[in-house]
């Protein structure tokens, strides 16, 4: 389509400036025919009669017998019939072409000459063509074929060539116009003129780089407001998911703890040994009190982020304090337990924040270790590593890992694991403080590593 197009425009053009070309030549042409014999005729004229002029001045300073010679060259020169006469003689001398004489084509003159010689006066008549009009008027109409072939030739390549150079810019301007309607941007309006086309050519150009900046802005912008949606419906659901998972995991033990207390009441069986049932009962009050310090603690962190409490914090002196407060626990699971520091790292973070962390890290390993593994604690160079030997988690479970209140161990035992808050923590705190972690499986170890 956009090529008949572009073919009917060059056409239309080429054809307009063809008609105009071949019309001015034409007119010339005719202008020509029409004035060119006129012109001829009274140029003619004036020549002939200065001819005539001369003609006298030089018979005037001659003998007779001498003129004959003169009027002779005169008549072959002009073409023209003379007689020369003293009223009793008569010489002619010239012959004019009977034709121009009936077409009226001549120029008649009488004039009295003396000569050196002679007394009295010699009358001197003068007949000669002034005109050749029709000659010039058959010429060119013979010639009219001819002219016109080149006349068509010549409009043709000119119309060409001005089509060319009018249409040219005008279709590639035409084809932007397009891409534009398109919302393609990526193109470049190649037309180097300096008149109007040209600064509209510029002027497009200037208008596509301005328009594909925008729209470049505004891809970013919507796919960074999608991005912005998408987390927020995540964190919509993780939030809808996390108070379920919470309310579900605080029904348990308020049931558990309704029906002790209702049963130490009424004093049904085992129940009426308070004092062995309370400690129970206690241990279940300090399950739930943990739970929901958790809960409360991830709601601030989310709630607050890291809130300007930011300060230089050595790595290594809270791993020293995080494995020698655990190291009571790993003594009674019989857990060899190791810590290997070399050097310090020091972060910009929140204190509190770094040391829960890297407590449920290590709280883990040791806690999820079987009786007689070992549990090591590494800070190198730029890594805290910690690896638990004799255990695997399952590959299909590592990436929902941390879920919050999600757990390894399906029975939800809180003898054999906590809450399922520790990693969901873990993973909070880290992200604030932009550190990188991952947890696999190496060669019947479970290792978790931080990179700081």
């Amino acid at each position: 389509m956009v090529k008949k197009i572009r073919n009917s425009l060059s056409a239309k053009v080429f054809l307009w400036i063809a008609g105009l070309l071949m019309f001015c030549s034409l007119l010339i042409y005719g202008i020509v025919i029409v004035f060119l014999p006129q012109s001829y005729t009274v140029v003619a004229t004036n020549r002939v009669s200065e001819q005539i002029m001369q003609l006298d001045e030089k018979l005037s300073d001659i003998e007779y017998e001498n003129a004959h010679t003169i009027i002779e060259e005169f008549c072959q020169k002009n073409q023209a019939f003379v007689t020369l006469t003293d009223g009793i003689e008569n010489a002619t001398f010239g012959y004019v072409d009977e034709k121009d004489m009936l077409k009226d084509e001549t120029i008649t003159s009488a004039l009295e000459v003396t000569f050196k010689d002679r007394e009295g006066h010699f009358t001197l008549s003068i007949t000669a063509p002034v005109s050749a009009g029709n000659e010039l008027t058959k010429a060119f109409l013979e010639l009219l074929p001819l002219l016109l072939v080149i006349i068509l030739a010549i409009s043709s390549v000119g119309a060409f060539l001005c089509s060319r150079i009018l249409v040219k810019p005008i279709l590639e301007i035409s084809r932007i116009s397009k891409r534009m309607a398109r919302l393609d941007m990526t193109w470049d309006c190649k037309v180097n003129r300096v008149d109007e086309i040209g600064v509209l050519a510029n002027s497009l150009n200037i208008m596509a780089k301005r328009l594909d900046a925008a729209m470049k802005e505004l891809e970013c912008a919507n796919l960074k407001l999608k991005e912005d949606m998408k987390n927020m419906a995540e964190l919509s659901k993780q939030r809808r998911d996390f108070f379920a998972a919470a309310s579900h995991e605080l029904k348990t033990p308020i049931t558990i703890l309704k029906g002790q207390v209702e049963s130490m009441i009424l004093g049904i069986g085992s129940y009426k040994d308070t004092q062995k049932v309370l400690p129970e009962t206690l241990k279940e009050i300090e399950n739930m009190e943990r739970l929901v310090k958790e809960i409360l603690a991830i709601s601030k962190i989310e709630m607050d982020g890291l809130a300007g409490n930011l300060e230089s914090v050595s790595i290594a002196h809270l791993l020293s304090k995080v494995t020698e407060n655990l190291l009571p626990l790993a003594l009674e699971a019989d857990i060899n337990y190791h810590t290997e520091i070399s050097g310090d790292i020091v972060i910009l973070g929140n204190r509190s924040l770094l040391e829960k962390a890297i407590h449920n890290i290590v709280n883990n390993a040791v806690r999820h270790s079987p009786k007689g593994a070992e549990v090591s604690v590494q800070l190198l160079e730029h890594q805290l590593i910690v690896t638990n030997t004799g255990t695997v988690i399952p590959e299909e479970e590592l990436s929902v890992l941390f879920t919050p209140f999600y757990r390894v161990e399906k029975s939800r035992n809180k003898a054999t694991g906590g809450s399922g808050l520790g990693l969901y923590l873990v993973k909070t705190i880290l992200e604030l403080h932009g550190l990188e972690y991952r947890i696999e499986n190496i060669e019947n170890s479970v290792v978790f590593t931080v990179w700081l």
